[in-house]
């Protein structure tokens, strides 16, 4: 079985005009992170406790380099009251891709006068997590 390498990521999100847009050359860590909460049922006189599925939630971190596209994107929600949804696709290789409605739950970005401009954001899917072959 061939291991895979962070080479073969890619992500994409709606841009301004709700077209998706790469940011693979833009992003250099992203991250997918999947929790269940379990609902503990143990009954009285049990020895080991018992839990039952509640609620998943799924969330995409990505950090990387600020530039007119990224900025684009995320600048405007940082002004922003509203919440709005977006689009988004986390390629994990080059057959295995996730992709939903995402918030974005937090957005920073960073910086000094001897480095690069930098951004982070959490993403928060809302709804279901579609885990395909195929790219939007």
């Amino acid at each position: 079985m061939a291991h895979k390498t962070s080479k073969d990521m890619g992500f994409r999100i709606d841009g301004s005009t709700g077209v998706l847009v790469d940011l693979t050359g833009d992003v250099n860590s992203q991250s997918i992170q999947r929790a269940v909460n379990l609902l503990e049922d143990t009954g009285m006189g049990e020895e080991e406790s018992t839990f039952l599925p509640g609620l998943a939630n799924t969330k995409i971190a990505i950090n990387g380099m600020v530039n007119t596209t990224t900025d684009a994107i995320f600048g405007p929600l940082v002004a922003d009251n509203t919440s709005r949804t977006k689009t988004v696709e986390f390629k994990s290789y080059a057959s295995r891709l996730y992709n939903g409605e995402v918030y974005v739950q937090s957005y920073e970005k960073s910086g000094d006068p001897g480095s690069l401009e930098t951004f982070s954001a959490d993403l928060q899917f809302t709804g279901a997590v579609n885990r395909t072959s195929v790219a939007l």
